[in-house]
């Protein structure tokens, strides 16, 4: 009660307590047990997860959202999880609906936990690629491996070969694609090279899009990204919603009005906005019914929090 009483008096004077976050003071790596949705997954202790969903329960639960107003248009629905990590997605969708899911993840040092972590579900597979705008070899380093991998195409000394595969390529192996109604990225900044590399399967099946958007990442290996929303409202993309980096909502929209998706594009840059990053869900034009189940669900929740 005094901290939450002293915190509260220096935020008044524009100061904030804080201390070191958890994983940056590990010493030992080793997995930590978190909740996540209704299930428990191990998460190594040097990763941001456990704190983000320790402060924040319902941290990313707007995925989980999604796809059960999907399914009840599409019962048969398949969720295709790019960036699976741990499993932390795989939770998520499976607290609110217990659908087949595709996890694609390149990391061999998240391999091991992510099938560990999978055990406990049905309906699961995991492919072990990396996705990019078309299917090639490239000369890159990697950082934060092991918990966020991050891909940054050079030719240093610490870089290597990394075979690429477009989502279109890998699409083509799948079976019964056209069920695959609900397509999760997440990959720190190659989120919207892999939409460029699955346009044919995006414009063919029409699936919903729930896409990390964040310019820093982006920024860093050349892709501004605004683009590829353009690309996407070319092929019939409609309704966006922008969720900042905790998923609490900010805005809903059409893609057609591109001034305003430009505005909110230009605001979270990584660095001076009060947001540093979007999560969005995208909607084709054909499912308007189902953008309007969500965007309804996604406005009564956010009141009733803002009320309670």
């Amino acid at each position: 009660m005094l901290k939450k009483t002293v915190e509260h008096l220096l935020l008044r004077f524009g100061f904030q307590l804080a201390r070191t976050p958890r994983h940056l003071r590990v010493k030992k790596i080793a997995p930590l047990p978190v909740s996540v949705g209704k299930f428990t997954i191990d998460i190594p202790n040097n990763s941001l997860m456990p704190d983000l969903f320790a402060v924040n329960p319902d941290y990313s639960s707007e995925l989980g959202r999604l796809v059960a107003v999907t399914r009840n248009k599409y019962p048969r629905l398949c969720v295709i999880d790019v960036g699976a990590n741990y499993g932390d997605s795989v939770a998520i969708v499976k607290s609110f609906a217990d659908v087949p899911i595709l996890c694609i993840e390149g990391d061999e040092q998240c391999l091991g936990m992510l099938r560990q972590n999978l055990e406990q579900f049905a309906n699961v597979e995991i492919h072990n690629l990396f996705l990019g705008e078309k299917s090639e070899t490239i000369s890159a380093r990697f950082e934060k491996k092991g918990w966020n991998a991050t891909i940054i195409p050079s030719n240093n000394g610490s870089s290597r070969e990394l075979g690429l595969t477009s989502l279109d390529d890998f699409m083509s192996t799948v079976g019964a694609f056209s069920d695959c109604k609900v397509l999760k990225v997440d990959t720190e900044g190659f989120d919207c090279r892999i939409l460029r590399g699955g346009l044919s399967f995006l414009a063919e099946v029409k699936p919903v899009i729930a896409l990390e958007y964040n310019r820093d990442n982006m920024s860093r290996i050349g892709e501004t990204g605004i683009e590829t929303l353009g690309l996407l409202k070319d092929i019939g993309y409609d309704t966006i919603l922008f969720y900042d980096g905790q998923g609490r909502l900010v805005v809903s929209n059409s893609l057609t009005d591109m001034d305003v998706i430009n505005d909110l594009h230009q605001y979270a840059n990584g660095r001076d906005g009060a947001i540093y990053y979007y999560d969005l869900c995208l909607f084709h034009r054909d499912d308007a019914d189902i953008a309007a189940d969500f965007q309804t669900g996604e406005r009564e929740r956010l009141r009733m929090a803002n009320e309670s």
